[in-house]
């Protein structure tokens, strides 16, 4: 689920090399999350059992393993509620496209590369056939 309470926002003391302000992630794991995370670890040690395992065994989630952050744009037809439009092209600057895990709303099960690759495609070509229709007026 959505967790309006994680946000990326630009860090009013950190800035890099260059003196440009860094961003500073907010994540907080809600009991939903715990719970759904805690399901997931249950559920895949029953198959993994079932499926002849000896021996098994869990890390819990560790802030410094990293996580896939995603929904920072987030795609959506409501302007006061998302970022970027079905095709990522932002509300606000029409030709502005962004087109990373960033639009997603939420997570799925697993690594979202493949997600994130189809979703390229799909507006790669929507890119392109507008530019193709704005070049043959």
């Amino acid at each position: 689920m959505p967790e309006i309470h994680d946000k990326v926002t630009i860090d009013p003391k950190l800035t890099d090399s260059f003196g440009i302000p860094s961003p500073k992630i907010e994540y907080i794991l809600s009991e939903n999350s715990r719970r759904m995370l805690d399901h997931a670890i249950g559920t895949a040690t029953q198959v993994m059992k079932a499926a002849g395992a000896v021996e098994i065994t869990h890390d819990p989630l560790k802030r410094e393993a990293g996580w896939h952050l995603m929904g920072t744009a987030k795609m959506g037809t409501n302007k006061d509620e998302s970022v970027v439009n079905k095709y990522g092209q932002t509300h606000d600057v029409d030709n502005l496209f962004i087109i990373d895990g960033s639009i997603f709303v939420t997570a799925g099960a697993v690594n979202p590369t493949s997600t994130i690759q189809a979703l390229a495609l799909y507006i790669a070509d929507h890119i392109s056939s507008k530019s193709r229709d704005f070049l043959s007026q």
